[in-house]
């Protein structure tokens, strides 16, 4: 759930391309790993932050929960998920101004949002209210090792380092990636939709969530499912060494 105006304005325009796209990554490593953390959620309320077109919803819905909601910036999409899941409540929504009573729902799940914004604590507080004593807080984000590195690509090669490299006859040193200063990225996907997000380091990820007075009860960072190998060799190879997500399980 991008808060940039413009990044909410190519959500909106190439809503469709996203959904058709979203490809092994979310399929194969982050959506199984969050599923994985869920837990016994039968007769439960959740609800879902940038639930997109709503297919989690429907997932979780049918896991027996008694009650699902999901909101979302993207008028597109919300008006997508309507279209598709008639029992679930979807609402065009700001996840910093949540607009729900205090203590409505035992769970709150959000897939790959929070990197969309710079400063976590608004957010963290705004969820910590929703949620019910002893609430869950379900989340995945940009793992801050493989987002702070240096990406490049053309047309032979794409390049990924996070290295510092010193040459012993000059003392020159180049350093490739930022791993530790927080910093907005502006980044091209499908070739066509500009996106922009926020890198932090872990330690900055676990001083918002500590900040916001939530408890850590579990962290993860998952690697891709084994049929993936199938599908994709080198995803699979890849993602089973470096760790693209990384999954935080809160507790208020």
């Amino acid at each position: 759930m991008p808060t940039d105006k413009k990044t909410i304005k190519e959500y909106n325009k190439n809503f469709k391309e996203w959904l058709n796209k979203k490809g092994l990554s979310h399929s194969h490593l982050e959506k199984p790993a969050m599923y994985s953390k869920l837990g016994n959620i039968k007769g439960k309320k959740i609800l879902s932050l940038g639930c997109g077109a709503g297919e989690e919803c429907a997932y979780i819905k049918s896991l027996g929960a008694k009650e699902v909601a999901g909101i979302d910036i993207s008028k597109k999409l919300i008006a997508e998920a309507k279209k598709n899941f008639l029992n679930i409540e979807f609402y065009v929504m700001d996840m910093e101004k949540l607009k729900f009573a205090k203590s409505s729902f035992d769970l709150v799940y959000s897939s790959l949002v929070l990197h969309y914004v710079k400063d976590w604590t608004k957010v963290l507080i705004e969820i910590r209210k929703v949620l019910k004593k002893n609430g869950i807080f379900l989340f995945s984000t940009h793992n801050p090792v493989y987002w702070g590195a240096l990406k490049e690509e053309n047309k032979k090669e794409k390049l990924l380092v996070l290295v510092y490299n010193k040459n012993k006859q000059t003392g020159n040193i180049r350093i490739y990636g930022d791993y530790l200063q927080t910093r907005k990225i502006n980044d091209l996907w499908f070739n066509n939709f500009k996106v922009t997000y926020w890198h932090k380091p872990f330690s900055l990820i676990i001083k918002d969530i500590l900040k916001s007075g939530f408890k850590i009860i579990d962290c993860i960072e998952p690697g891709p499912l084994n049929s993936s190998k199938k599908i994709d060799y080198w995803f699979w190879k890849s993602f089973n060494k470096l760790p693209l997500f990384v999954i935080f399980k809160l507790q208020k």
